[in-house]
């Protein structure tokens, strides 16, 4: 493999995250966590997956309109496969799951959906799930802050965390209805437009070029938006089915304020850029299990059932990827070049 700082943070992260682990299994004792899964029940295991299918035709739901209103007509069945292949992809590979959003562009290629287009959908899509993520997370600390004694620290991490999501959220949509540029205007003030690099000025282009697909989203497909938000908040009923299903699995009865706040941990855990978030997703777990008051041993096996959910999933894209014979670089690539007349 070729050397790069990519490879080598990757690999600096991953053996943090293996070591937080290791430590973490150490603290608590495996013994005590696999206990956990003593009174695993075939049927409610079987309810689970059940649920997290249907989560995953809510989300393609939800992406399907976007597609719609941009007058693509991609098959449902197809757009299933494609997202279950980028949540794969986003699986294995570190980061704020990232990573499989070109290859789901990609895929929409074989229904007449160009590139650029076609990311633009699944950035809005991201963005949407994001923004209604962030704010039920807060509302959730604001919950749980009123129930649980939360430590200092921990409080004003969350609030800072909190308010710096809610300004970004604020300047993103503003600038979209205002027909200005976000993630653009960031690319411009890193001075990354003024670099000589060949790669970085193509990437200014297509950051362009989505922008203004979402810009005009944003502004002339409004019915569509508010359509998404409620899909999405849908979605989050589905993902509460889930999360209660899976601790009724491991012996534990929790409320809607507990669920709500672990499961808005298990979403901040993916944001490390770690491949599988291995380690962080279980320090979330710990760390959220012990503000409401529950044993961190439980947390860490709730982290080990999500991860399992997720591994299997993961496999599951990967076949399907493999299936497709599709070489995702080489693609985009010709499609670039196609662009620019080389």
């Amino acid at each position: 493999m070729k050397w790069s700082w990519k490879n080598f943070f990757v690999g600096f992260f991953l053996i943090i995250g293996v070591v937080a682990t290791y430590i973490i299994i150490k603290q608590y004792g495996f013994g005590k966590i696999i206990k956990f899964y003593e009174n695993f029940n075939g049927w409610l295991l079987l309810l689970y997956f059940v649920i997290i299918f249907t989560l995953f035709v809510v989300l393609t739901w939800r992406w399907n309109i976007i597609l719609r209103s941009r007058g693509h007509k991609v098959p449902f069945r197809k757009l299933f496969i494609y997202r279950i292949i980028g949540q794969a992809i986003n699986f294995f590979t570190p980061g704020p799951r990232v990573g499989g959003e070109p290859t789901q562009a990609s895929l929409l290629g074989k229904h007449n959906v160009e590139f650029t287009e076609g990311l633009s959908t699944i950035m809005i899509d991201k963005i949407i799930d994001t923004t209604t993520c962030g704010i039920l997370f807060i509302v959730g600390a604001v919950l749980v802050s009123m129930f649980y004694a939360i430590p200092h620290n921990a409080a004003v991490i969350m609030f800072i965390a909190g308010v710096t999501f809610l300004l970004l959220i604020g300047l993103f949509y503003y600038r979209m209805l205002s027909d200005k540029h976000f993630f653009l205007n960031i690319f411009r003030f890193l001075r990354l437009d003024r670099t000589k690099s060949k790669r970085l000025k193509k990437l200014e282009k297509k950051i362009e070029e989505i922008e203004i697909i979402m810009i005009q989203f944003y502004k002339h497909d409004k019915k569509t938006f508010v359509y998404s938000v409620l899909i999405t908040l849908l979605s989050w009923l589905v993902m509460f089915a889930e999360y209660k299903t899976a601790t009724t699995l491991l012996g534990l009865h929790l409320g809607f304020i507990q669920l709500f706040f672990i499961i808005t941990f298990i979403g901040l855990a993916i944001l490390f850029p770690i491949p599988m978030a291995v380690g962080v997703l279980e320090a979330g777990q710990v760390s959220a299990f012990s503000m409401i008051s529950l044993a961190g041993s439980a947390g860490v096996a709730l982290a080990f059932l999500v991860r399992m959910k997720d591994f299997i999933v993961g496999l599951f894209g990967m076949l399907l990827l493999a299936m497709y014979g599709f070489d995702v670089p080489r693609t985009i690539e010709k499609k670039y070049r196609s662009k620019n007349g080389e």
